[in-house]
């Protein structure tokens, strides 16, 4: 049985646009990183660019969220992939508010 690709966009506007946001997960500002899912994909391969979300890199002597997050720390896979489609959500939402996304059909 075949079964059609899904379309990954990639756009490096949205993708910067998400990178200058504060950290989804603990709200530093200056250190944010666009951040892929880390479901849904293959190896070596990144999801579709709306679907990452702001999280910070190693700063000030931490490891950052990002890594955290990609790492497991702290968290299951299961509350990893929760974290991730709540991440997305609020993101998404607010590039649709920024007019970066079309309303959901």
């Amino acid at each position: 049985m075949l079964y059609p690709k899904a379309r990954i966009v990639r756009s490096e506007k949205y993708r910067r646009w998400v990178a200058s946001l504060p950290c989804i997960a603990c709200g530093v500002e200056g250190f944010s990183q666009a951040a892929h899912a880390n479901h849904g994909k293959g190896l070596g391969m990144k999801t579709c660019d709306t679907h990452t979300f702001a999280l910070c890199a190693p700063h000030w002597g931490l490891i950052g969220c990002h890594q955290q997050h990609d790492l497991c720390i702290d968290m299951s896979r299961d509350e990893r992939r929760e974290l991730e489609a709540r991440y997305i959500a609020q993101t998404q939402a607010m590039a649709r508010d920024a007019g970066l996304l079309k309303e959901a059909a």
